[in-house]
């Protein structure tokens, strides 16, 4: 029997003689060496060797930081302090600008892990599903008023036509099949309905310069590296019309790039460290903001697109 080509999970375009680069787990430990294919049609990134279910919800730990609640008061102070901030500065920015104006709807919240997106909608009045591999996210995203649904949107059913937005707020990445679920949520969406995503932008200068040190790269969770053109070929797969795709600078990117540069890993993983490190991050957005300027583009992508 032929094997299967390998193809770009971004454009469908074949990988054979694909170059590409090896790296691993930096944040984790999780033990082996992975491989980043780049496409050479839209220059995205396959993440090798390809993984099971199994596999994927190995990558996960119990502590892993959109599923963990389990922490002390200062910490839990903290990192609240954090979610606030970090929650309006989303709405006020891209992609969720185009709906933090609109009237409240009904929306979806794919990858929402403990439901810290979804229940900022809920407080917004809009009424909230999420989708979510975890059980004990889903469980504290359902005490915060989200219809959690613990699965993949492989074994999820979301009803047809019924959604007025869906967001894939850094998950997309994660997913082995990203055209399969953009295509179940192009279904789940009335006709206008939004689609508003955001996945590390792989054609920032950072990957071009430490290749697998990128904190953004992720191995082995992130299975698909996005560039903008990777984006709009996926969306437009799953019949979506693709209104703007932008880039802008995360607060954590480039410091925590430079920690995996200079220490090879993550001196930071969770508990308090972790909370004040991420706070202090914002002291160095300046310097991001300028460095992705001069190199064509953040490192993160936004992408809102609609069901026609």
């Amino acid at each position: 029997m032929a094997a299967v080509p390998l193809t770009c999970l971004a454009c469908g375009a074949a990988l054979t003689g694909a170059r590409g680069f090896r790296g691993r787990d930096r944040l984790h430990g999780t033990p082996g060496v992975y491989e980043v294919l780049r496409c050479p049609g839209c220059g995205s990134g396959r993440t090798l060797p390809a993984a099971s279910a199994a596999d994927l919800a190995g990558y996960y730990p119990e502590d892993y930081a959109p599923y963990d609640e389990s922490m002390g008061p200062l910490v839990r102070t903290v990192s609240r302090a954090i979610r606030w901030w970090q929650r309006r500065a989303a709405f006020a920015g891209e992609p969720l600008r185009v709906v933090a104006q609109s009237p409240a709807g009904r929306m979806v919240d794919v990858g929402c892990g403990r439901g810290d997106l979804a229940a900022a909608f809920v407080e917004r009045g809009w009424r909230a599903t999420g989708v979510e591999p975890s059980a004990a996210a889903c469980d504290l995203a359902r005490r915060r008023g989200v219809d959690a649904r613990v699965g993949t949107l492989d074994d999820v059913a979301l009803e047809a036509g019924a959604y007025d937005a869906a967001v894939f707020q850094h998950s997309l990445e994660h997913t082995p099949d990203p055209g399969g679920d953009l295509a179940r949520v192009q279904a789940a969406l009335r006709r206008g309905g939004a689609v508003l995503i955001t996945v590390p932008n792989f054609a920032n200068w950072q990957p071009r310069r430490v290749g697998s040190r990128w904190y953004h790269l992720d191995l082995p969770r992130h299975r698909t590296h996005f560039t903008a053109v990777g984006l709009a070929a996926a969306l437009a797969g799953a019949g979506l019309h693709v209104e703007a795709i932008t880039t802008s600078s995360s607060t954590v990117g480039l410091p925590a790039t430079v920690q995996y540069a200079v220490a090879g890993r993550c001196l930071f993983p969770g508990g308090l460290g972790l909370r004040l490190a991420s706070g202090l991050c914002v002291a160095a957005l300046p310097l991001a903001r300028l460095l992705d300027r001069l190199g064509g583009g953040g490192d993160q992508l936004h992408a809102v697109a609609r069901r026609v």
